[in-house]
């Protein structure tokens, strides 16, 4: 991008961070790698349940300091009210992040696409929605009872 004939860099885009336990946050990300390429402003992080809190918690807000621009980042994780999803709510009042707890796949292929015009409360409210209307009965999908 060029501003007066001096090259500026393009502002940096929302970053992602999945945090769950046990592996479940690098493997979500190399899935979904495999089927949208790769994606370097999404990062995943491993909170071992043996690990301090106060140690996990300061592994986390490094990685979103990492991250951060002005469209701020979003965190996703496995479960609303464990270990993950509790330390990234410690900082809900304290840095620009929105969390999305109970993250699944369709959520994160619809992050890839999002506009970075939408503000952060849009993007999570917009993926929360895309994921809980990709939860599909198969049967029901078959039997055409389902939505689709």
């Amino acid at each position: 991008m060029e501003k007066n004939g001096i090259s500026q860099a393009a502002p940096k885009p929302t970053g992602h961070l999945l945090i769950a336990h046990g592996a479940l946050a690098g493997e979500m990300l190399n899935v979904l790698e495999f089927i949208s390429g790769e994606r370097p402003n999404f990062r995943a992080l491993t909170i071992d349940h043996a690990l301090d809190v106060d140690k996990a918690r300061k592994i986390v807000e490094k990685a979103v300091d990492e991250m951060m621009g002005p469209a701020g980042v979003l965190i996703y994780t496995d479960l609303f009210g464990g270990a993950p999803s509790n330390i990234a709510l410690s900082m809900l009042g304290e840095k620009n992040i929105e969390i999305i707890a109970g993250v699944n796949l369709p959520i994160l292929l619809r992050s890839t696409t999002l506009s970075e015009d939408l503000s952060l409360p849009e993007k999570a409210g917009t993926l929360r929605n895309y994921g809980r209307d990709n939860i599909f009965i198969a049967s029901e999908v078959l039997m055409g009872k389902g939505k689709r």
